[in-house]
């Protein structure tokens, strides 16, 4: 499935352009990524620094009509989170979800 077969989202969703995400881990903010790329792809690289906390749940995992509860287990529910995958399509399905 690529990000072009993706459901739309039926919520709005707050989106971050690169520069923005970079520049706030420069400044040291703590930031929390949801990676939903493929496992394979999160090995090969995926962001890192001090005060960045890196998650990788696989996208097609939220596909599912009910998301397991050791899938939600694994992202935080207490602070904002940003969700990033290759292009953005699958970020913000999985945002919005």
């Amino acid at each position: 499935m690529s990000d072009m077969d993706l459901p739309t989202p039926d919520v709005p969703v707050d989106t971050v352009d690169p520069e923005t995400l970079k520049s706030r881990i420069d400044a040291g903010e703590d930031v929390t990524l949801l990676d939903v790329r493929m496992e394979s792809d999160y090995e090969e690289w995926h962001i890192e620094g001090e005060t960045v906390e890196s998650i990788n749940v696989p996208y097609f995992e939220f596909l599912e009509d009910e998301i397991d509860d050791d899938v939600l287990a694994q992202i935080p529910d207490d602070r904002e989170i940003v969700v990033l995958c290759a292009k953005g399509g699958s970020s913000e399905y999985v945002a919005a979800t």
